[in-house]
């Protein structure tokens, strides 16, 4: 009965992402919360038409932060690991 081995034996593990892909996507994942969450707000209705439906924060600095969080998505997804921890043993 062998049971050293079976414990001692780790297999490698193979990750799709690298750890900096992976906190990349972290940061672009809150950079669009953010972005959504500048988008929100209340609304105009036909009794009362309200002017914030087009600041600035609304129309440009939301929409621009989203954008940034997909690009980062993109290149958090297309970093490839390092080749010391997709080498294996």
């Amino acid at each position: 009965m062998n049971t050293t081995s079976n414990i001692t034996s780790k297999k490698p593990r193979n990750n799709i992402f690298s750890k900096r892909g992976l906190c990349i996507i972290m940061m672009a994942c809150m950079l669009i919360v953010a972005g959504f969450f500048l988008m929100s707000g209340q609304g105009s209705t036909e009794q009362a038409f309200n002017p914030d439906i087009f600041s600035p924060q609304r129309i440009v600095i939301a929409p621009l932060l989203c954008l940034a969080g997909y690009i980062l998505i993109i290149i958090g997804v297309l970093i490839s690991p390092s080749r010391r921890s997709a080498q294996s043993p």
